[in-house]
């Protein structure tokens, strides 16, 4: 069975110019990442609005994305990027993420969004043993599942607000008027719903105890019946019931989300929005290395600064250096190092690579090391078929997820992004096959054979993953597929596809402590790990915002 790989990044690994230092070293080509490196590029190229000394991006793996990452599946034209894409990681946009937005107009890539296809009422769910259609779901006489009185008639949607509304008072009108004045531009009154809701969660109890220190899946459990949590957990397609994640973190998460939110993907995959940033910070004259693990950050003396542009010229500088560990394609130790000096340095980088840089090195200090705690890895996995025809449209399915309480858990009819060239009736189809979370990885993770390649399940793994797709389609057999494809996000060098804030722990204030550990040092930490929106485009957009306009001193840039 074929398995697919991403473009030559060849033409990045050009040796890195002989400079005797560097204005700033960034460190992760995520989404974070890049953003950073082509907003510098772009404030360097103008003249006298940023110190003019050189910009480098630094990334350990020998590709740009970090968690967006997107493959074309296929040979022939479907690997020249006018087929079906799977999105290996993040998939999704909504419409009310308005700094993601802003910056997918800033790449040039608005004319790329795309509709996503989330669930349909046609589209199946597969739960004890029943196949319904997800319109059903609300038919108390036909879910499989004994809802206690008042729940009866609720679909999943209606019971996660009904526990919200017994949880923090007036949560649903609160969240409605909130995106309803952020429609009409009215900042002041959506400023004051927000806070409403804020004061109200912060009052809210569960079993005496603060809701900030309840995980989501107690806090459901105090407010539903087993039934309706059961009901949220099987068909949901995410281990609710087995939440270890912050009740107050996944309601602020809830209500920032437009009641009515239209999801948006990008055509040719998520990945193109990193991808379009690196281009416009190479073509600016950035550097990028590919290939570089970050060991460790440390103190090297000052520099004395006579740049006409710099804030206090004449001053001292803080000078940086920066030791890599130099890996192959394959991630493999070359055993060589390089060693970079920086004024300034921004580690883009998610929890577990910071807590794997040499401890004794910047910025690391007890208080820091407790607040990149505060939050827990969630492993997934992803599993990609393609078939010769989408058999699906023959059962009355065209786009979109389906889910279950079998280990596939969620599945997505036609990938999650269009394919970029014309709708096509016949032609090789995608189906994002199975994507467990959470404790439901376990299932996955014990029928691997060890030491395979992480991206080829193997043909036991997509034999049983055919068998129980035909199981909840009521199909007999299924073809097999013409390639697969594998992302396990809890193998090296991942530590998980996303990020939850643990009980206890309050996002607005660790997150400007992460955000600069330390105070009178220029080094600074970028991700979405310690944001209010965890694991999500938007929470590393907004960090790295805040960071160029608060540290770095760029703004958004103006659209001339």
């Amino acid at each position: 069975m074929a398995n697919t790989t991403t473009p030559s990044t060849a033409r990045t690994r050009q040796p890195l110019p002989a400079v005797p230092e560097l204005d700033t070293a960034i460190v992760g080509a995520g989404i974070g990442g890049c953003l950073l490196a082509a907003r510098l590029a772009r404030y360097r190229e103008r003249a006298g609005e940023f110190h003019p000394g050189r910009v480098a991006l630094f990334e350990r793996a020998h590709r740009v994305g970090g968690r967006l990452w997107s493959v074309p599946m296929g040979d022939g034209p479907h690997a020249m990027g006018e087929g079906p894409h799977a999105d290996l990681g993040a998939m999704r946009l909504h419409s009310g993420l308005r700094q993601v937005l802003d910056v997918v107009d800033e790449a040039g890539l608005t004319g790329d969004l795309v509709p996503f296809d989330f669930g349909r009422p046609e589209n199946p769910t597969h739960v004890r043993g029943v196949t319904l259609r997800q319109r059903d779901l609300t038919d108390a006489t036909r879910i499989p599942y004994h809802l206690a009185a008042g729940e009866r008639g609720l679909g999943p949607g209606d019971l996660v607000l009904r526990a919200a509304d017994a949880l923090v008072p007036g949560f649903t009108a609160l969240r409605r008027r909130h995106h309803e004045a952020l429609e009409r531009g009215d900042t002041e009154r959506a400023a004051r719903c927000a806070t409403a809701f804020r004061t109200r969660r912060g009052r809210a109890t569960v079993a005496g105890r603060p809701l900030r220190w309840t995980t989501y899946a107690d806090a459901l459990r105090a407010v539903l019946g087993a039934e309706a949590v059961a009901l949220l957990h099987d068909t949901g397609g995410y281990d609710v019931a087995y939440s270890r994640e912050n009740a107050a973190e996944q309601l602020g998460i809830l209500f920032r989300t437009p009641p009515d939110a239209a999801y948006l993907t990008l055509r040719r995959g998520m990945q193109s929005l990193p991808l379009a940033l690196r281009d416009r910070f190479t073509t600016a004259g950035g550097t990028l290395r590919l290939g570089h693990r970050l060991l460790r950050v440390d103190r090297a003396g000052s520099h004395h600064d006579r740049a006409p542009s710099a804030t206090t010229p004449g001053a001292a500088r803080p000078r940086y250096r920066l030791t890599f560990a130099l890996e192959d394609p394959e991630g493999r130790a070359t055993g060589a190092h390089a060693h970079v000096y920086a004024h300034t340095v921004v580690l883009a980088l998610p929890q577990g690579p910071l807590l794997r840089l040499d401890g004794d090195g910047l910025p690391f200090t007890p208080r820091l090391r407790a607040d990149l705690a505060a939050v827990e890895a969630v492993p997934a996995q992803k599993l990609f078929l393609l078939y010769r025809t989408a058999w699906w449209r023959g059962l009355g399915m065209t786009r979109g997820r389906a889910t279950t309480d079998l280990p596939l858990r969620q599945l997505w009819y036609g990938g999650t992004c269009p394919p970029p060239g014309p709708a096509r009736d016949d032609g090789p189809a995608l189906l994002l096959a199975a994507y467990p979370s959470g404790p439901a990885t376990k299932t996955w993770e014990a029928a691997r054979e060890p030491g395979t390649d992480p991206t080829d399940p193997g043909r036991d793994l997509v034999g049983r993953t055919q068998r129980l797709l035909a199981r909840m389609h009521g199909l007999p057999r299924l073809e097999d597929p013409l390639a697969v494809r594998l992302q396990d996000w809890g193998l090296p060098p991942h530590d998980g596809a996303w990020h939850v804030w643990r009980p206890g722990h309050d996002p607005d204030e660790i997150a400007p402590r992460v955000r600069r550990p330390l105070p009178g040092e220029a080094v600074y930490i970028v991700s979405d790990c310690w944001t209010p929106d965890p694991g999500s485009i938007e929470g590393a957009v907004a960090c790295a915002e805040t960071v160029l306009r608060e540290h770095l001193g760029c703004g958004r840039p103006s659209s001339s």
